[in-house]
């Protein structure tokens, strides 16, 4: 670097500070010390969750940028810890003998949560710790441009739910619809079902030597950190806030967004009804299921469709306007579509490690790619019920892939502008699924 410029500044992730065993205290003094004090500069990445200077005496005299990580590949799930955002650069600053030296915003991918950009953004100016409980009944005026008493009691529920993530776990988006489990139902754990019952679902025993292979299929579990009941609850307060606010689009983005969001969470409920169904062999059960959670998948798409925010045509079509020429256009749509499902190291039995990584929540792809992925799952299990033989998992996956990478080279055009009212189509989706007597609060 400094033949190329005598006065560069090397500017360096600390990410492998929070995930690696290798970098205990000696590995980091002597990494962060191999480069002259003020030449170096580290971005502690995640620090509104696992920050690195409270465990490394300041990364022991070398100067830092206080991060805020936040989001993962840009997908789509309501999620953030306000208190620490409010606090944690400030602390940092003011703590003894700091060697901070700025803030900063790494997320993988922004155009979600506004609430925590906007405080983030404000984070660089402040001298002391905010306090959130008022700013955020101050938020909506700013953000709608009037306020009403039900939008400041929905966003004191999000602030305490949604928006207090506490358990230190990465957010990375695994709900059902959009990253959908590729595991043999029969090993699918659910709580009140014992590993009789799963034996039960294959009709036959197992070896444990079977058992202990199967088990290596495991079920990414979506991440949950609050009560889904005041969620909906919160939903109901801004549903009776859109006859004031619903002329405001930023209104109608969070509205549709908190809806999708109490979705999103039943249907992961649905699906664990569905895998139910099929360790109890409830034929009936499954189909019922499968389809109630195939007509939700449809509907969230409908409602997507009621705001720009929540589109998938804008993505291609932006790809497409890259190109100068038809080529490059079929490739960069190509490249497009890849990287929001799964990324082109797979074969044909085999999905890609980094299937779903870039996962989103946009009108277009559920109804296009999610829900017919789904839909070849519940055939295999219906099918594996009808004819008393284990669920086929490779040619699951066979068929999934095929979906997949039919999907990527396809050149179906999708709208790029919205359509359908955003408060109607909410309050029906509110009344239609999320005062079901049978959701269970998670």
């Amino acid at each position: 670097m400094q033949s190329g410029d005598n006065d560069a500044v090397w500017l360096m992730q600390g990410w492998m500070f929070s995930y690696d065993p290798f970098w205990r205290p000696p590995q980091i003094k002597s990494l962060l010390h191999s480069v002259p004090i003020g030449r170096l500069v580290v971005l502690d990445l995640f620090a509104e969750v696992k920050p690195i200077w409270t465990t490394s005496e300041q990364f022991y005299g070398v100067p830092y940028i206080w991060c805020m990580l936040h989001n993962f590949a840009g997908n789509i799930e309501m999620y953030g810890i306000l208190d620490s955002i409010a606090s944690g650069p400030v602390e940092a600053r003011t703590s003894n003998n700091s060697t901070m030296v700025g803030v900063g915003m790494s997320m993988e991918g922004i155009e979600q949560n506004p609430v925590v950009y906007d405080l983030m953004s404000e984070m660089a100016f402040h001298h002391y710790e905010v306090d959130v409980k008022a700013w955020i009944e101050e938020y909506p005026r700013r953000r709608y441009g009037k306020v009403v008493p039900s939008i400041i009691d929905a966003w004191n529920i999000l602030y305490h739910t949604i928006y207090n993530c506490t358990d230190g776990a990465y957010d990375k988006n695994r709900d059902v619809i959009v990253a959908f489990p590729d595991v043999d139902p029969a090993f699918i754990s659910l709580p009140q079902l014992s590993m009789t019952n799963r034996q039960l679902a294959y009709g036959k025993s197992l070896s444990r030597r079977e058992l202990l292979e199967e088990n290596t299929n495991s079920f990414d579990q979506p991440h949950l950190w609050y009560s889904t009941s005041e969620v909906i609850r919160a939903l109901d307060r801004f549903i009776a806030s859109g006859d004031k606010l619903s002329r405001s689009s930023t209104y109608r983005y969070d509205l549709v967004d908190l809806t999708r969001q109490a979705l999103a969470k039943y249907a992961n409920q649905l699906f664990l009804k569905v895998i139910e169904a099929y360790q109890s062999k409830d034929i009936n059960g499954v189909a019922f299921q499968s389809n109630k959670f195939l007509d939700l998948v449809n509907d969230m798409d409908t409602l997507l469709a009621t705001h720009d925010g929540f589109l998938l045509g804008p993505w291609l079509e932006g790809a497409k306007r890259l190109a100068q020429n038809t080529q490059q256009e079929k490739q960069f749509e190509w490249n497009a579509r890849t990287q929001i499902t799964m990324w082109f190291d797979n074969t044909e039995e085999e999905a890609s490690l980094l299937r779903d990584y870039g996962n989103k929540y946009w009108s277009g792809l559920l109804r296009d790619y999610y829900g017919p992925r789904a839909a070849i799952y519940f055939k295999y299990l219906v099918e594996s019920l009808e004819n008393g033989y284990r669920f086929r998992l490779n040619d699951w996956r066979r068929e999934w892939i095929k979906l997949t990478n039919d999907w990527q080279k396809s050149r179906n055009v999708f709208p790029v502008k919205n359509s359908g009212d955003a408060l109607n189509i909410s309050r029906w989706l509110y009344e239609k699924y999320l005062q079901d007597p049978e959701i269970s609060d998670q």
